[in-house]
């Protein structure tokens, strides 16, 4: 939230190993809100209405945010998202559009913040619970958008100009929940517009073995990712109560190749980084089969 946003920054400064990441997490969307403005609307909004909708939000912020941006180099975008169990959501009122409203604001307000990280070229970390559609959707409209504002010498530069335009340098999947299914469809996104080449030849048989293990040693071996999966003790694995999401989640997590692998600690106290981030790389290694040493490697 925009009123954490110097005492992170102040934070930050006690040791330069700690990178400072500001943003509007979808939870607390409640802070940007023009309160006045939505208890006053006697006209119900229709979620497809997006310039009367972003009347409900005070974009002060976001300015802000571009201002702390120029000003602090190692600055990143984050914690930002889509998550349909905010109280925010469960809350809105439904006399001006009830959820529905409630998460196209979301997306309204990360799709603004995934596009100013993308022009100042800085990662971002991305909180998504139980809204893996309503991220794919917003995929899909940041490169709609991007191509539709390109000059005809983005154009002819190709696809990876275009996708430098539209997205950040790297997008960290914070403490992902999704499936391995919905793993699967962000790494196949993400093959779509950094090999559009090989993306469209992916559901045709090949001809030959050589040439299958030539193009899969040239997606491993390119540096160009987009997409990186984080998992931590805390959430997915306490907070993982049935059997079946654990089973979900476990597999999630061999799913990954390991240059995607992230771990976290993902907890609010200082001296509990250290063993939340221990955690996070025993829940990982048990999860892959692997050692304690090869993944914090």
């Amino acid at each position: 939230s925009p009123i954490d946003w110097d005492n992170a920054l102040t934070y930050a400064c006690r040791s330069r190993h700690i990178l400072p990441a500001l943003g509007v997490h979808p939870w607390y969307l409640g802070d940007i809100l023009m309160k006045d403005i939505v208890e006053s609307n006697e006209e119900e909004i229709a979620p497809d209405e997006p310039a009367k909708i972003e009347q409900y939000l005070n974009w002060e912020w976001l300015t802000d945010l571009e201002l702390k941006l120029s000003q602090h180099p190692n600055l990143i975008v984050g914690e930002i998202g889509l998550c349909k169990m905010a109280r925010f959501v469960r809350e809105f009122p439904k006399s001006q559009g009830g959820k529905a409203t409630a998460l196209h604001l979301q997306k309204i307000v990360f799709k603004k913040q995934m596009e100013l990280a993308a022009r100042w070229r800085r990662p971002v970390t991305v909180h998504c619970v139980n809204a893996h559609g309503l991220f794919k959707e917003a995929l899909e409209e940041i490169l709609h958008e991007a191509r539709e504002s390109c000059s005809k010498e983005e154009i002819l530069d190709g696809m990876r100009s275009l996708v430098t335009k539209a997205f950040p340098p790297a997008i960290a999947m914070h403490s992902f929940t999704g499936t391995a299914h919905h793993l699967q469809e962000i790494l196949d996104f993400e093959r779509r517009i950094l090999y559009p080449d090989l993306a469209e030849t992916g559901g045709k048989r090949q001809r030959g073995k050589k040439k299958r293990q030539n193009e899969e040693t040239d997606i491993e071996g390119d540096t160009d990712i987009l997409f990186y999966f984080g998992f931590s003790h805390s959430v997915n694995h306490i907070m993982c109560t049935s059997e079946k999401a654990k089973r979900k989640g476990i597999e999630a997590v061999q799913t990954i190749p390991s240059d995607r692998l992230l771990v976290e600690s993902d907890v609010h106290a200082t001296e509990d980084v250290i063993l939340g981030t221990a955690g996070a790389a025993a829940y990982v290694a048990q999860a892959r089969g692997e050692s304690l040493q090869d993944v914090a490697e």
